[in-house]
C-alpha cells in the first residue's frame, strides 16, 4: 500500500527506506519491544524527565498511528497489525480530513490543560512535576504564594563544592528572575538553574502545603536604633516566620548572601531573618524603609509593631533631635 512518509522519513530518506525495505512499514520502530528497550536505556541515562517525555511521546505516536487503516505491527515480530478502533470506517487516513480534525481536537485540548499544568493540578500537572523545570516551579511559586506554605524537592548540586544538595526544602520567597530562596539548616540557600547562584538545581518540583496567609507591615523611620527595631519585631516571632525586605543605611555592617546585601553603608535585606539584626546590637540605623512580613495559619492576626520613632524613646537625645524634625 502507497503512503506519504511522515517527518523523520522524510529527514533521513536512506534510514527510513531501509528500514522499510528490511522490516516493512510501521513495523519494529513502532513497537512494543523497541519501546521498552530504548525506554530501559533511557532510564539508565536520561534524567528521568527526559525520560518521560521520550517514553510518552513515543508510545502516543503508535497509538496514534494505530488509528490509520493499516495500523502498526505493535507486536512485531508477529504479522498481526494493531487497529485503533476495531471498525475500518472510523479510523484516519493519512494526510485525511479525519486526521486534521484530530490534529485540530488535540491543540485545542492543549490549549485547555495549559493552566493546570501551570497550577500543578490535574494530568498535566503531574508531568510537569516528574519534567522538574525550576522555571515551571516557579512560575507556579509567582502564581499561588502568599496562599499556601511551599516547599521545594530538588535534585541536583552546591555551585562551590560540588556536594550533593538533593531533598525538600521550605521555600522562603523567590529568588532574581527564575530561581527560589530556599531555608537550609545552616542558613538560606539561592537555587536555580544557573551557575552564579548559591544552588545548580537540576531538578525542582514546587510541593503545595498547608494554607498560609502573608501579613505585612511597613517599617520606616529617618533614624533608630538596632534594638528598638528588634523590640518592635519581637512579638511576631509568636505568630509565624517573620521576614525583612526592604533598605537601611548604616556603616560597617557585613554582607550576609543571599539575603542581605551591602554597598557602602547601604543595605538591602531580601527576606531576612529577624536575626540577622541580633549582630546590629548598639548601632544606629537611618533611612530605615522596611516591609515586615509574617506568615500565619488563616484566622490569626497578627499585632502591628510599634512605629520605629516611637520604638526609639533610647536614641541619644542629639540624634533624637533629627528623629522629631524628621516627624
Amino acid at each position: 500500500m502507497a503512503h506519504h512518509p511522515d517527518a523523520a522519513g522524510r529527514l533521513l530518506p536512506p534510514l527510513s527506506g531501509w528500514l522499510e525495505r528490511q522490516v516493512g512499514h510501521r513495523t519494529v520502530t513502532h513497537s512494543l519491544l523497541a519501546q521498552a528497550l530504548a525506554g530501559a536505556l533511557a532510564w539508565a541515562l536520561l534524567p528521568f524527565g527526559y525520560f518521560l517525555a521520550l517514553g510518552t511521546g513515543w508510545v502516543s505516536h503508535t497509538l496514534a498511528d494505530m488509528m490509520t487503516p493499516a495500523g502498526v505491527a505493535w507486536l512485531w515480530s508477529a504479522r498481526g497489525r494493531c487497529v485503533l478502533p476495531g471498525n475500518p470506517r472510523y479510523r484516519m487516513a493519512t494526510m485525511g480530513r479525519g486526521e486534521l480534525g484530530f490534529l485540530i481536537v488535540m491543540a485545542l485540548a492543549g490549549l485547555v490543560l495549559m493552566p493546570l499544568a501551570r497550577t500543578g493540578e490535574g494530568t498535566t500537572g503531574l508531568i510537569r512535576s516528574a519534567i522538574g523545570d525550576v522555571g515551571a516551579a516557579r512560575a507556579e511559586y509567582d502564581a499561588g504564594r502568599g496562599s499556601h506554605a511551599f516547599t521545594l524537592e530538588v535534585r541536583g548540586r552546591d555551585n562551590r563544592s560540588y556536594a550533593d544538595i538533593s531533598g525538600r526544602y521550605s521555600v522562603i520567597g523567590p529568588f532574581g528572575e527564575s530561581g527560589f530562596l530556599l531555608a537550609v539548616e545552616d542558613g538560606p540557600r539561592s537555587a536555580c538553574r544557573a551557575g552564579g547562584w548559591d544552588w545548580y538545581a537540576e531538578h525542582a518540583v514546587l510541593i503545595r502545603g498547608a494554607p498560609e496567609v502573608t501579613t505585612t507591615f511597613a517599617l520606616s523611620a529617618p533614624l533608630a536604633t538596632a534594638a528598638a527595631l528588634a523590640e518592635a519585631l519581637e512579638p511576631l516571632a509568636s505568630v509565624g516566620p517573620v521576614y525583612l525586605l526592604g533598605t537601611l543605611a548604616a556603616p560597617g555592617l557585613r554582607a550576609e548572601p543571599p539575603t542581605l546585601a551591602v554597598a557602602g553603608e547601604r543595605v538591602t535585606l531580601h527576606y531576612a531573618a529577624p536575626e540577622v539584626i541580633e549582630g546590629w546590637r548598639g548601632r544606629t540605623l537611618r533611612e530605615v524603609d522596611l516591609a515586615v512580613q509574617v506568615r500565619h495559619p488563616p484566622g490569626l492576626t497578627p499585632p502591628a509593631p510599634p512605629a520605629l520613632a516611637e520604638a526609639s524613646a533610647g536614641l541619644h537625645p542629639l540624634l533624637r533631635r533629627w528623629v522629631e524634625r524628621a516627624r
